[in-house]
């Protein structure tokens, strides 16, 4: 049941109809909403597609407002410019102070996010009136240090992530001009303790563990000597491949929480490591890869190796902890073994064939175990992901040969016998299923 974790929204509004035609009780009704974290007697009636529309002509209000400043701006004076932009941030957030006192919570938290926009362009406009763009990513931390809290307050999902848009914006705008942003741990922080007991957001969830992965590797960065953004070498390469790993790990360790909501990250963590391994899978399945990555590990073994051992030995404690008798994080921690530790130890670049090779077998099983278990346990975005990293490796062989067309018509029915053993499976298992009904 781990799509319908992700669609609770839809499953409250199916449940109050159920009960309200008198298909279900109440207290069935309570006792559905429970099993997936919903509180079937504080349903909101306005739906996610209102909310958003709110926000969203909030934020077109708050864009028309700074165009028309920006248009007419040379012509006003300079003090009543000044006078005029407090006196509207002022106003919009006490206004929405009001509405929020009243109990209009909706309402107040969409005039805060106007505030928070209005805020922002306040800073921008004012800096241009005095001239003060010395450092111009400052106007974009003080925009997010300002918003940051109010996000918290409210426990606002809409604010929270324009103050994490704002957060990354201004990481990235100080990394490009050769900055360390040292403060950046600390949204993490407060980014952390939003989603994980203020309100769930599986959208923040996503954004935190991306936001600490470009954390890391900008400093992982710093400390090789290249602080470039995204410089794809061989340490930032095997953390990234590393941090997903053990972001497999941490979703078996979420499902086995007793919060909903932290089993619905769980879910969503599974779905996209599975996706981004399979992407990763697929990179190193050209030679041209692998010619590439050999050159960079040589050059920086140590660090390689202290990554390797740093990532394994997390998956392998989280492994522990979450108390899974399932084997399929110690499988996670094998496959990166096996893609990157030959680099490190013995692989030179006249060895790429055979680590493509190893790779594309790696890019098999994983579909084959993918396509059975997505069968067995009736998970569906496990079978069609495995389906579709056999037939994406399928087009891609057929674009890149393997060795000669004799290897790669074998490789082609190699797959042919995979999907149809697969149907067939699928088959007989449905049908002993309908058996023992």
């Amino acid at each position: 049941m781990r799509v319908i974790r992700l669609l609770q929204q839809d499953l409250a509004r199916e449940i109050g109809e159920w009960q309200a035609e008198g298909l279900i009780s109440t207290s069935q009704a309570e006792r559905i909403c429970a099993r997936y974290g919903i509180d079937f007697n504080a349903r909101d009636g306005r739906s996610f597609g209102y909310r958003l529309l709110i926000v969203l002509g909030y934020l077109f209000v708050g864009l028309a407002l700074i165009t028309l400043l920006s248009a007419n701006w040379e012509e006003i004076p300079r003090m009543l410019r000044m006078g005029a932009l407090v006196a509207l941030t002022l106003a919009v957030n006490g206004l929405a102070l009001l509405r929020y006192r009243r109990g209009e919570e909706g309402g107040a938290t969409a005039l805060f996010f106007l505030g928070a926009l209005i805020y922002g362009a306040s800073i921008m406009l004012i800096a241009q009136i005095y001239h003060l763009g010395e450092h111009y990513p400052d106007g974009i931390y003080w925009w997010m240090l300002g918003t940051l809290p109010m996000a918290l307050l409210l426990e606002s999902r809409s604010i929270m992530l324009l103050a994490s848009a704002l957060a990354i914006v201004w990481f990235l705008v100080e990394a490009e001009l050769g900055y360390l942003p040292r403060s950046f741990p600390l949204f993490l922080l407060a980014l952390g303790w939003f989603v994980v007991y203020a309100k769930a957001s599986n959208l923040l969830f996503l954004l935190l563990l991306a936001s600490l992965l470009i954390w890391c590797e900008h400093l992982l960065g710093w400390y090789a000597g290249d602080a470039r953004l995204f410089d794809m070498d061989a340490p930032r390469l095997t953390f990234g491949v590393g941090f997903l790993v053990c972001c497999f790990a941490l979703s078996n360790w979420l499902a086995a929480r007793a919060k909903p909501h932290l089993r619905s990250y769980g879910a969503l963590l599974d779905l996209w490591s599975l996706r981004l391994g399979m992407v990763v899978l697929l990179l190193f399945s050209f030679d041209s890869v692998w010619w590439e990555y050999i050159g960079w590990a040589r050059r920086s073994a140590t660090l390689n190796g202290a990554t390797i051992l740093l990532f394994s030995s997390l998956t392998l404690i989280l492994h522990y902890l979450s108390g899974s008798k399932r084997l399929n994080a110690l499988a996670a921690v094998a496959v990166y073994l096996a893609l990157f530790l030959p680099a490190l130890l013995w692989a030179g670049r006249e060895h790429t064939l055979i680590l493509q090779v190893v790779d594309n077998l790696l890019l098999i099983g994983f579909g084959i175990w993918l396509i059975v278990h997505g069968i067995a346990q009736s998970i569906s975005h496990h079978f069609y992901l495995g389906v579709a990293t056999i037939l994406i490796t399928g087009l891609l062989r057929y674009m890149d040969l393997v060795g000669d067309y004799l290897g790669t018509a074998l490789l082609f029915l190699l797959f042919a016998v995979i999907l149809l053993f697969s149907a067939r499976y699928w088959r007989l298992r449905h049908a002993r299923q309908e058996t023992g009904r």
